[in-house]
């Protein structure tokens, strides 16, 4: 009974999800058809591929045992393939795993359908995530073709845009991420291409960083070398005032410190924003005044190498939806845009915040919600080019009850308004952050769709459904940030724990 109800919880968040249109199409996509040469197909896990080819993830999920075998990613001209073959086992074999408890997690946030759309591939290196492809008809190109019996087993096939290195990651939700080679294309790459319905679109996105300062003053992010900062107006301003409070001029100051921190010199645009209170005519003077004041004090911060130029734009950009108040205040904003790239700040006296969540050095952390007790330890954080790529494990030691929201509290707001939203915010790990000595460092994310207003929707490079755990079952959790330079690090769920002094490995050089 615990499985169903697992199960059809999580079908009923992504079937809600879907419903309210919150994350763009959920049409299914086709199902998985043998190429023309049927020996070419992926073969399942049963059928031992020769060594060397394949790179494999097996881990505990939900009670039972999951295998993945992943193989090299192909390219031919701008497009890529990845064919993997999973297989699960239960502990009790009268009770075999349930194909949605496993392939519901590799179909993506908000999807109905089981498709394997959730699987992505990312390079830090070269600062991209690929997601799925579309095919014609608006459905991802993927399938996944899949048995069972005794055990669950299947095997997928999906396309990309073509990775630009010798190496890509590949993110599988709930499962965790493994590295394997790009390849030339084989033969057959045309009837994989085929069998996922065809290719109308493809493309690779640019990942961003973003930090939050710890006084909750500013936050910056950055998109290849475009940077911004983001200062918020109400604690720069008093409401329908344009001049510089002395708290203010101290937000404004560490801006500048920043900016010559991560930039030379160059040209800095200054960008007022305000909420839709009142005429368009008066919110754009207002944003007009306000972004005079902090340009004129940047001036005097950044000297002589730097340009300092401003607008007021008024209402016409939010970055949240809605009239709510919390909405109006994300919308309050000046931005600082110049190009550089980011600077996570590590003076060795690091002051962050206080925390009255259960904390652990290195170790495993015990936490109580509702619904039950938790324990979670970090598995794993490894440094490659320009990330940190970290592996948590928590498991369900206690209690019954369903518990969707076990791993952040479903009241908590989105540090930094990156506009995930709404089953993002609940389901997710968009808060998990690794603290360094001013500010908290937040997972990449990208762009996932723009509407025609300039609303932008974004993704998590990580697990985004984090769906409730039954007693004794546990999860792995993937989450990718911006490398901190940090020998070890701070994880931070805020209001649920926090462990520290996690050494920082390595990636396998591959030589």
């Amino acid at each position: 009974m615990q499985r169903t109800a697992l199960t059809t919880l999580a079908a009923g968040l992504v079937a809600l999800s879907a419903g309210c249109g919150i994350i763009g199409t959920t049409e299914p996509g086709p199902t998985a058809e043998p190429p023309p040469d049927a020996s070419a197909a992926p073969t399942s896990p049963e059928g031992s591929p020769p060594p060397g080819e394949v790179v494999s993830v097996d881990r505990e999920w939900h009670g039972i045992r999951v295998r993945f075998d992943v193989r090299p990613v192909e390219v031919d001209d701008d497009l890529a393939v990845l064919r993997y073959d999973f297989t699960g086992t239960a502990p009790d074999p009268s009770n075999p795993p349930e194909y949605s408890t496993v392939v519901l997690n590799l179909g993506g946030l908000g999807n109905a359908g089981t498709d394997g759309r959730g699987v992505r591939l990312f390079d830090t290196a070269a600062g991209h995530v690929h997601p799925v492809a579309e095919a014609p008809g608006d459905h991802p190109a993927a399938a996944i073709d899949w048995v069972e019996d005794d055990t669950l087993r299947g095997s997928a096939v999906a396309v990309f845009a073509a990775p630009e290195n010798e190496s890509v990651d590949v993110l599988l939700p709930g499962f965790g991420s493994v590295t394997v080679p790009v390849v030339a294309a084989n033969d057959d790459f045309g009837g994989y291409v085929d069998q996922v319905g065809g290719v109308a679109d493809a493309e690779a996105k640019k990942l961003r960083s973003f930090t939050h300062a710890h006084d909750v003053g500013s936050a910056t992010s950055a998109e290849d070398d475009d940077v911004t900062v983001t200062l918020a107006s109400d604690v720069l301003f008093a409401s329908d005032e344009h001049n510089l409070s002395k708290r203010a001029r101290g937000v404004v100051d560490r801006a500048a410190a920043s900016i010559k921190k991560q930039a030379d010199a160059g040209d800095v645009q200054v960008v007022g924003h305000t909420d839709d209170v009142d005429t368009d005519a008066y919110n754009r003077t207002l944003s007009e005044r306000r972004a005079r004041s902090v340009a004129e004090r940047l001036r005097t911060g950044l000297g002589r190498d730097f340009t300092v130029t401003e607008e007021g734009r008024g209402e016409s950009e939010p970055i949240a939806e809605g009239t709510s108040p919390e909405a109006r205040a994300a919308n309050r904003r000046v931005e600082i845009h110049f190009e550089g790239h980011l600077v996570v700040e590590d003076d060795g006296e690091s002051d962050v915040p206080r925390t009255d969540a259960p904390t652990a050095r290195n170790d495993a952390v015990t936490i109580a919600t509702d619904g039950g007790r938790y324990t979670v330890e970090v598995e794993s954080m490894v440094r490659q080019e320009g990330a940190i790529v970290g592996t948590l494990v928590a498991e369900r030691t206690s209690g019954s009850s369903i518990d969707p929201a076990w791993f952040l509290p479903a009241y908590l707001e989105q540090i930094g308004d990156r506009q995930f939203g709404a089953l993002g915010d609940l389901a997710g790990a968009h808060n998990l952050s690794l603290l360094g000595s001013e500010e908290r460092i937040l997972p990449f994310d990208y762009v996932e769709q723009e509407s025609a207003d300039g609303f932008v929707l974004r993704r998590l490079l990580g697990d985004e459904e984090i769906q409730p755990l039954g007693k004794d079952e546990s999860t792995s959790i993937t989450v990718v940030w911006p490398d901190t330079g940090q020998d070890t690090v701070t994880v931070d769920a805020p209001d649920r724990f926090r462990i520290t002094d996690v050494p920082v490995t390595d990636a396998p050089t591959g030589d």
